[in-house]
């Protein structure tokens, strides 16, 4: 089966005219571990999870805007039985200039979402569903930017719900100062045929805030901001509502290669229905029910190149009055021509260790 989704793939990129096209390839792997030690949280699990993700990507691109790209991804946890743990498969449409990008396909979340807040996405959701699958739009980019994006998360089966994203975002700058935001939707629907035993559910989250920010090459980076995070949250079949308010702000700070970023979250409980749903309706940070949250990470940069990067963090989360710990490793290596990177010229000295 397998074998019969590569031929496919490879296939759909052979349609497109060999004299106007460019044929790119990839292959990587991301390697990830993390270690959370929440035995005194309420809100959150304490254990440990690696994974080994395997991704080769083949790709066409032509008239220097328009690109197809078609790849299966592999998903190796340690400690495991099998070879295989999971097979995702990538396959998306992108087009790009200097004022639009637009995807529509199934493609990485982290390429186009990452101006995101942590709030909106646990770790384990990056960690293990990567791929968004669905439609993304943008106008501008880097500092000056307006995107809108749809994420399908679930078909409606007789057991499974349909479920979606929708979410809005943008950033306007100018010299050091900034505002912006970040929203989503999730909708949990029922499943099909609608046999009763469901309802709908909705989440509806909106990060506003204002800043600075001030960059010196490499070396040198900070950022702070402050700012409303306001949301509806609500079950249908129950006729109950919730509307969260809180106070956020952040201030992330790296000096050639050591940094922190802290997070701050004060004021509503959120996420009032997950002893009744969990993960099935959120995917958000869930130290998020307290009325209190402060996350800070604090880490250091030790492979930093264009094809490889190597990061290691010591993360401190203090909730209802507790400080709890987490480790964690993030590794990415990528080689081919699919996607361009440019060599960085990153160079601290505990580098060298890897010399």
């Amino acid at each position: 089966m397998k074998s019969r989704i590569l031929y496919i793939m490879f296939l759909l990129l052979s349609v497109i005219p060999s004299s106007a096209q460019e044929l790119r390839w990839s292959v990587g792997m991301d390697y990830f571990f993390d270690n959370m030690e929440y035995k005194a949280s309420p809100y959150a699990d304490a254990r440990t999870l690696q994974g080994i993700w395997l991704n080769a990507l083949g790709g066409a691109a032509w008239d220097s805007t328009h690109t197809l790209v078609a790849g299966v991804n592999l998903l190796k946890m340690p400690g495991m039985q099998q070879a295989v743990d999971k097979v995702e498969v990538t396959l998306y449409y992108k087009y790009e200039n200097d004022k639009v990008h637009f995807r529509a396909g199934a493609f990485p979340r982290q390429e186009v979402l990452s101006n995101y807040s942590d709030f909106f996405f646990r770790d384990s959701v990056n960690q293990f569903m990567p791929l968004m699958q669905g439609l993304f739009w943008q106008l501008g980019k880097e500092e000056n930017f307006f995107n809108a994006w749809m994420d399908w998360t679930g078909y409606s089966t007789a057991e499974r719900r349909e479920s979606f994203f929708l979410g809005i975002s943008g950033k306007a700058s100018r010299g050091l100062f900034f505002v912006d935001f970040q929203s989503d939707l999730f909708h949990l629907a029922v499943n099909y045929p609608n046999d009763g035993r469901y309802g709908v559910s909705e989440v509806i989250q909106a990060i506003g805030s204002a800043g600075i920010a001030y960059e010196k090459g490499n070396r040198f980076r900070l950022m702070a901001s402050a700012g409303l995070f306001a949301g509806v949250e609500r079950d249908r079949k129950a006729d109950v509502a919730y509307y969260p308010l809180g106070f956020t702000a952040r201030l992330h700070g790296e000096y050639m290669g050591f940094g922190t970023e802290n997070n701050l979250y004060a004021g509503d409980h959120r996420m009032r229905f997950f002893p009744a749903y969990g993960s099935e309706l959120y995917r958000g940070n869930p130290f998020l029910q307290g009325s209190f949250y402060l996350q800070s990470r604090w880490y250091i940069r030790l492979i930093d190149s264009g094809r490889a990067r190597l990061r290691l963090n010591c993360n401190l989360h203090f909730s209802e009055g507790e400080m709890l710990f987490q480790q964690t490793l993030a590794l990415t290596v990528a080689v081919g021509n699919l996607m361009s990177r440019e060599e960085s010229s990153r160079e601290y000295p505990w580098m060298r260790l890897f010399q």
